[in-house]
């Protein structure tokens, strides 16, 4: 069940001013924090640090939050946009052996 929290989360990731950079497939926005706009079939290389993702689903929003201790690979496999929350990441576009897909689905049980 979507609630009023996830909504308002997801709102407030969409509307950020987000701004090309020299990834293809993402725009950043940079506070105090980094944000991502992940758009659909691409990827980013992410050095460890925490990750906080938010999509909408078929059935709603969907969030989740990662721990990442070695560099990982995030792919965006969905249809839509993916917005990410970096706290200690950095990005860089190498390939790397840890992937984390972010796929289509349509089960609330699922991972994301």
């Amino acid at each position: 069940m979507q609630t009023k929290l996830t909504q308002d989360k997801y709102q407030f990731l969409k509307k950020l001013p987000y701004k090309s950079c020299n990834y293809e497939g993402i725009e950043v926005f940079y506070n105090k924090q980094t944000f991502i706009k992940l758009f659909k079939n691409s990827n980013i290389t992410l050095t460890n640090g925490k990750l906080f993702i938010i999509i909408k689903k078929s059935y709603g929003l969907k969030e989740g939050a990662f721990t990442i201790l070695n560099d990982t690979q995030i792919y965006n496999k969905t249809n839509g946009y993916v917005y990410c929350v970096l706290d200690d990441c950095l990005l860089y576009k190498e390939e790397n052996k840890n992937k984390l897909f972010i796929e289509n689905g349509t089960s609330e049980n699922e991972l994301l």
